[in-house]
């Protein structure tokens, strides 16, 4: 099997990071492959927002936290609010924020292909990544929206958080049957 599939294949959603910085040239080369993402008309209708402050991520986290725990929707949250300190990021040591153009007709798309580009490239680094939806509760926090210093032309598409690995989740059968061949 080549390289390329075998990341494909073996990436899974990593909830458990050690405490262990990630270097920059990895962040760089992360970020470099998102941009390197297919996008419509090659307009790059994207915003990176990369954090590495992990008392920023920790606030942010417990921030999203606070909005979610007592939502049904979110039981889980709650659940692993009893065991974990930092149920939402896991607390990995770095989050990238993904904004895509309100005007774009394909930023959601576009924004989806460089997120996939970024967990490919993490994977291929020795690294874990994540994909938190939940984290778009972050922009009803409007000081945090500041903080982090959003677009206003922009809306947050999804959040990715990435770390050293600290379990090895096995792989989840995959529905097949979702799968037609026309000839």
């Amino acid at each position: 099997m080549n390289e390329t599939i075998k990341i494909i294949k073996e990436r899974r959603s990593i909830r458990a990071y050690k405490d262990k910085p990630i270097e920059e040239e990895k962040i760089q080369e992360i970020v470099e492959c998102g941009l390197m993402a297919p996008n419509a008309k090659h307009l790059q209708p994207w915003k990176f927002i990369v954090v590495t402050n992990k008392d920023l991520i920790k606030e942010i986290a417990k921030r999203v936290q606070d909005k979610v725990i007592d939502n049904p929707r979110y039981s889980f949250v709650k659940e692993r609010a009893k065991t974990k300190d930092d149920v939402i990021f896991y607390n990995a040591p770095l989050a990238i924020f993904i904004l895509g153009e309100k005007d774009s007709r394909w930023a959601k798309l576009d924004c989806s292909y460089a997120a996939e580009n970024m967990m490919l490239a993490a994977k291929s680094l020795g690294l874990g990544s994540c994909p938190i939806g939940m984290a778009r509760y972050l922009t009803e926090e409007k000081d945090l929206v500041q903080k982090l210093d959003f677009d206003e032309n922009y809306e947050l598409i999804i959040t990715l958080v990435f770390g050293y690995p600290d379990e090895k989740p096995e792989p989840k059968e995959r529905n097949k049957d979702v799968v037609e061949w026309v000839e």
